[in-house]
């Protein structure tokens, strides 16, 4: 059998900016643009890199320059369900003291979203619907992120789109959210919530299969039980947006950036959005590497288990909105944490580190409900939807990702038709050994999701230094790792 290569294009362009001002109108009348135009003078550079992505990726090329112009006519059929899947994640970020940048290396920039928009709506030829949509962290404010960044408004002009024949959704996928009640934090059901959720079991092509995880799996903030339950006995079971389910075609647009759990995050990683309620998908093992578990390294055990097990109850207390509970672990582990931070640098914690041999295996399994569960939530041997992936590397995140990122600047742009091919080459930009990445080295000896080696994945681009075999690329960004993956990347 004839292997199908991946196809990636970075375009790059250093002095690049975003545009800030929304609704995002591209700066002229493109011969394709659908919509009457209203922009003025201002510079778009990411609406104008993208539509040069398509030129130079020769889609419909043919009809190029022409009203007729349609580059994601390939992947898209008038009629299907589109999903645009951006990386939302939370309202805020602690870590970049400049607060009018500080989304800029969080979230996926609404920019991206809007030229995206316009090329899928055309694809579409009036038919069909178009769902935009993400699960942030349970305690992001949705209301507030979409103000803050500019998506408030971007959102009320394409709703303006809709028509008899097409559909256009914006959605939080969350069931769940931490809100605060009398001055406590408390999990409560989503009350924005538009889809519903299926309960997919892997089973045994789980990569949680044969490991001996029941009782172990955690996820920081839940209830260990509530994740547990969901992965014993040969069943290994995640809860889906019909959102996702639903798509013909999804456009995925992460926001790379360096992560504390999983070294990096991009294609691969930004699916975890599509699952409705977080506490189905373990992100480390309770105890001590080599043990029982992926938490933390093995000093100091008994300290490191006693707070691993106040956090438990902790958790534990908080769904069951036990407060007096919840503050006597909370201060217990505040005490336990601060001696363990004089008695050893840079802590290794709750799986945010090089050892966690966790997460690679949910995002993983998240990945084959991806390509290969159909619509009804069956899983097939054939992949059952196209999915394209847009990197918005203009600014990307580095440090103490995915949450607490700092702002790096990088210029460009990724698209990609395969996910871990995208994933291998935002590592070369970043500067890491994708051996060294636990989620893309395994990723790439996965026959079902890339038929390449790594050694033939080529990237095109405008820049010549990046039209290459990934593995000749000789530059790099030198992404500072978070502290747990700092001094073995």
């Amino acid at each position: 059998m004839t292997k199908r290569k991946s196809y990636n294009y970075f375009i790059y362009y250093s002095e690049c900016k975003y545009f800030n001002k929304p609704p995002y109108d591209p700066e002229e009348k493109y011969p394709e643009y659908p919509f009457e135009f209203n922009a003025g003078s201002d510079k778009n550079d990411i609406y104008r890199m993208i539509r040069e992505i398509f030129i130079n990726s020769k889609l419909d090329i043919e009809n190029y320059n022409t009203p007729e112009w349609n580059p994601l006519g390939k992947y898209i059929e008038s009629g299907n369900v589109v999903l645009i899947k951006p990386n939302l994640v939370m309202h805020y970020n602690l870590n970049e003291k400049e607060k009018e940048r500080e989304l800029d290396c969080l979230i996926t920039h609404p920019s991206v979203v809007r030229c995206l928009f316009d090329y899928v709506y055309i694809a579409l030829k009036g038919k069909g619907k178009i769902i935009i949509a993400d699960a942030p962290v349970q305690d992001c404010k949705f209301d507030i992120l979409l103000k803050k960044s500019g998506y408030e408004e971007l959102f009320k002009e394409i709703k303006h789109k809709v028509t008899p024949d097409l559909q256009i959704d914006i959605a939080d996928l969350r069931e769940t959210v931490l809100d605060v009640v009398d001055g406590r934090q408390r999990q409560m059901d989503n009350e924005n919530k538009k889809y519903g959720s299926k309960i997919i079991d892997l089973g045994g092509i789980s990569k949680f299969t044969g490991g001996g995880y029941s009782k172990k799996v955690r996820i920081t903030n839940y209830a260990a039980k509530d994740t547990e339950k969901h992965h014993r006995n040969g069943k290994n079971e995640y809860c889906v947006s019909d959102a996702m389910l639903e798509a013909d075609v999804i456009i995925n647009i992460p926001k790379p950036k360096t992560h504390r759990i999983a070294g990096y995050t991009a294609a691969l990683k930004n699916m975890i959005g599509i699952n409705a309620r977080k506490e189905y998908l373990p992100h480390h093992q309770k105890g001590a590497k080599g043990r029982t578990g992926d938490e933390y390294i093995g000093t100091y055990r008994i300290l490191k288990w006693i707070n691993s097990s106040g956090n438990d109850i902790k958790n534990w207390a908080l769904s069951k909105h036990i407060n007096l509970m919840v503050d006597i672990c909370n201060e217990m582990c505040r005490c336990i944490g601060k001696k363990l931070d004089k008695l050893e640098d840079n802590r290794k914690k709750f799986g945010a580190w090089h050892g966690n041999d966790t997460i690679w295996r949910t995002i993983m399994d998240v990945n084959k409900i991806v390509y290969f569960v159909n619509k009804e939530g069956a899983l097939c041997d054939e992949k059952q939807r196209t999915v394209l992936h847009f990197g918005d590397m203009v600014v990307c995140g580095e440090g103490e990702g995915p949450l607490m990122p700092s702002y790096k600047k990088v210029g460009g742009i990724l698209f990609s038709d395969n996910p871990v091919a995208f994933d291998f080459c935002v590592a070369k930009i970043m500067g890491f050994d994708y051996k060294k990445l636990p989620t893309l080295e395994k990723a790439l000896k996965d026959q079902s999701m890339i038929k390449e080696e790594a050694s033939e994945i080529n990237l095109c681009s405008n820049a010549n230094d990046f039209n290459r075999l990934v593995n000749d690329i000789e530059i790099d960004f030198k992404f500072e790792p978070s502290v747990g993956w700092r001094d073995y990347l």
